[in-house]
Order: C-alpha cells, then sequence, then structure tokens
C-alpha cells in the first residue's frame, strides 16, 4: 500500500494475509504515548506466524487459554506476550477466532529518541534493533494487551514548529499508526524467522521480512548497512 493513499480501511488491512501484512508493515510510522509524551519509530523488521498451523504459533492447533486471548481477537489487535523478561509486541491478522499475527522485531526511532534512549539506557542501533528493544524503548508493555489499533486521521494533527500531532487528543497505552507519515522500503529481504528451533519445516519457513540495509533490523551485519534504504 503507498503511504499517501487515502483509502486505508483499518479493518481491510489488518485483516490481509498475514504474509502481506507482515510486508505491508514496513515503513509504517507507529506511535504512542506515555506520560504525556509522544514516542515513535518505522516498522523495519516484522515476522508472520500463521495459527492453528504454525508450531512456531502460541495458536498452534487452535488451543485457546487465558494467555493467548488476544490472539484469537479481532485484526488490530494488540497481543503482548512475555518472553525472558522481554515484552513482545505483535499485532493480530485475518478474522476473528483466527489465531494470526505479525511480531514487530525492530523500528528505526524517530520521534522522541533522547526518552527512548532514557527507556533503554542504550543508545544507536541498541535501542531499538530486537522485539524486546523497541517495546522497552517506547514503554510498550502488558497494559497494551487486547488493546485496538487506532489510526492516525486529520483529527490527530495541527501544525506547530514542534510536532504535526495533537496529543491531547491522544490516549495513553495505545498504539497508534500513521499511514501518512510512513516510509516505503527501497528493497524487501525475506529470511527464516529468529530463534525457532524443533519446529520441523516450520523453523526454516521464510517468514521473516526487514527493510533491506537498515541498521536497526536485528543481527543485521555492519557490512550490510545501507544509508538510503527508503524510496
Amino acid at each position: 500500500m503507498e503511504k499517501n493513499s487515502s483509502i486505508h480501511n483499518m479493518k481491510q488491512f489488518f485483516e490481509q494475509y498475514t504474509v502481506s501484512l507482515a510486508k505491508n508493515l514496513l515503513g509504517k510510522l507507529v506511535l504512542v504515548k506515555k506520560n504525556n509524551e509522544l514516542l515513535g519509530g518505522y516498522i523495519v523488521e516484522t515476522e508472520a506466524y500463521l495459527g492453528v498451523v504454525d508450531r512456531a504459533c502460541h495458536g498452534f492447533e487452535g488451543k485457546l487459554t487465558p494467555k493467548v486471548e488476544a490472539l484469537f481477537g479481532k485484526a488490530g489487535t494488540v497481543y503482548i506476550y512475555t518472553m525472558h523478561t522481554h515484552k513482545m509486541l505483535n499485532i493480530v491478522s485475518c478474522e476473528e477466532g483466527n489465531p494470526q499475527a505479525v511480531l514487530i522485531r525492530g523500528i528505526e526511532p524517530v520521534i522522541n529518541i533522547e526518552r527512548m534512549i532514557e527507556n533503554r539506557g542504550k543508545e544507536g542501533i541498541l535501542i531499538s534493533n530486537g522485539p524486546g528493544k523497541l517495546t522497552k524503548a517506547m514503554g510498550i508493555g502488558d497494559v497494551f494487551n487486547k488493546s485496538k489499533i487506532c489510526e492516525i486521521t486529520k483529527e490527530f494533527h495541527k501544525v506547530s514548529k514542534k510536532s504535526i500531532y495533537d496529543i491531547e487528543n491522544m490516549e495513553e497505552n495505545i498504539l497508534y499508526i500513521d499511514f501518512e507519515n510512513s516510509k516505503i522500503a527501497k528493497n524487501i529481504s525475506i529470511s527464516a524467522r529468529i530463534g525457532i528451533p524443533n519446529k520441523g519445516i516450520w523453523t526454516e519457513k521464510e517468514l521473516r521480512y526487514f527493510v533491506a540495509g537498515n541498521k536497526y533490523v536485528s543481527r543485521m551485519k555492519k557490512s550490510e548497512f545501507k544509508d538510503e534504504c527508503w524510496k
């Protein structure tokens, strides 16, 4: 989807096939309001998890438990789970009851980077080049679980020297997506998902997507960094 399209139907966007959503989320500008401050960045890395057939997915075989309830929700629902004390941010796809989602693995920070550095205790690419890193940087935790993503529309825009957003009109602990100010990757690379051992064919399936050359992609080699990775 082009970043300047005026026909962004949120329901339709998130209900698209999970693999397509994982690709189309790359470059999208996501924002959160925490403690009356706005933080945001461009999504640069995702992984698709394909529900009841995917042995690496929490929805494998359709097992519904309280911990994964959000995963069975409507498209655009936020699903947060904990791995090794780190919070993982997922966005539910497809129709309700079909437990598929996209894991957000990396963002390029752009709004309030100073606060993200403070939240992480790290700077440079270490701010958000990994799923647990980006959630800590942006203050995303369990309180976001089961919430619905909101679209940044004209009601959130205001013209000022400091910001194009009307932060007073935004809610705390909600994930926002700004289609209008998103970017488009020059190239998208594909690989197997990270940290998926012993899952048969699902270990090797290429369901990880990332902006080629972006330094905020997890495990990206310095030799692969590119100065210009957006169109």
